[in-house]
């Protein structure tokens, strides 16, 4: 089976609403454009993968279970506004953990690329075709570490920069009537 490009997509600020280390479901709301967006890359045939830090989870402001419970949410409600999330990557580290176990360095942790590296072991993904987009500067780091192109989202309106990451990486997968 041949390799594929996919999108990698940062989760809080990029896709949805970060209200500080967002976990509840009830707080759940997309950023400007973030449905269309999807619709977009879905329409194109691009599998979407998020990468996320969850260093919430470390710091034990959050559990994992929480964390998991608010992706599942994430995932249906991309469905049910015509997009798909293939699967979710995440990062439990953080610098100030209160477990030890995840204070420590770890290549998964953005600015690292593990999570997109894993991801595409595991679904057999072109790396130098992806594209990674995250609201911040170790979103692009990890991106390019990885060997993806990577942009800086500036958080006006995900759509705009899903149409240009279309037209300019994928011109062949762009749907003329979207």
């Amino acid at each position: 089976m041949a390799k594929r490009p996919a999108i990698f997509l940062d989760r809080d600020d990029t896709l949805n609403l970060d209200e500080g280390y967002t976990q509840k479901i009830s707080d759940f709301g997309w950023i400007k454009g973030a449905p269309e967006a999807l619709r977009l890359f879905k329409n194109a045939g691009l599998d979407v993968y998020i990468v996320t830090n969850q260093g919430g989870i470390g710091r034990g402001i959050f559990t994992q279970e929480q964390m998991q419970n608010f992706n599942d949410h994430l995932c249906a409600e991309a469905i049910k506004i015509g997009g798909v999330i293939k699967d979710v990557a995440w990062c439990p580290h953080h610098p100030l953990a209160v477990d030890p176990a995840l204070a420590g360095p770890c290549d998964h942790r953005k600015p690292g690329p593990g999570m997109i590296l894993g991801l595409a072991k595991k679904w057999d993904i072109d790396l130098g075709s992806s594209v990674m987009i995250g609201d911040r500067d170790t979103d692009v780091a990890a991106g390019r570490a990885a060997g993806c192109h990577a942009y800086l989202f500036d958080g006006t309106d995900l759509e705009t920069l899903a149409r240009y990451v279309l037209t300019t990486h994928f011109p062949n997968n762009v749907i003329s009537s979207q």
